[in-house]
């Protein structure tokens, strides 16, 4: 019965609460001129994954760590721009939508951090993992500081006869 209700508590939460409530990560923002070499540089500066790519004030893209690789390996290397290596038209959040439907598109996407923009569409920030994760923990401290590690799960030595 507890774990229902805490379950109905997170759903709650997750519902009422806008994207726009929470601590947004700083984003690194570059032009589709700018080259990979520039990305890499700026998110190197600003310890994040991925930086927002812009035309005229306007989301255009994005430019992650998991582009990055492939474009180390290949023959155009750090001098390509990023409009031929970044995701096009990425999928977005907006500022008013819930954490529940954030949570839902970062999961069915598979997607580690997502774009928030304003009503306007003009980016503001990301929603990541780790912002989300700390959410969990600020609002269910009990429930994830009395979680067992998984190495205390697993039996180490063989019970009975």
């Amino acid at each position: 019965m507890q774990d229902r209700r805490e379950a109905m508590k997170l759903r709650s939460i997750l519902t009422s609460t806008t994207v726009g409530e929470l601590t947004l990560t700083t984003r690194p923002t570059l032009g589709p001129s700018d080259t990979v070499a520039a990305a890499a540089d700026e998110m190197r500066k600003t310890s994040h994954g991925s930086a927002i790519v812009c035309s005229e004030g306007s989301l255009v893209g994005i430019f992650t760590e998991r582009d990055l690789l492939p474009v180390l390996l290949s023959s155009g290397g750090i001098e390509t721009p990023l409009a031929d290596v970044m995701t096009s038209d990425p999928q977005t959040v907006t500022v008013a939508d819930s954490l529940l439907d954030a949570v839902r598109l970062m999961d069915q996407g598979g997607y580690r951090r997502l774009p928030v923009v304003d009503e306007s569409g003009k980016p503001v920030g990301f929603i990541d993992t780790k912002t989300v994760v700390h959410f969990l923990v600020e609002h269910f401290p009990t429930a994830v500081y009395n979680q067992a590690s998984h190495a205390q799960l697993i039996a180490k030595y063989r019970e009975g006869a």
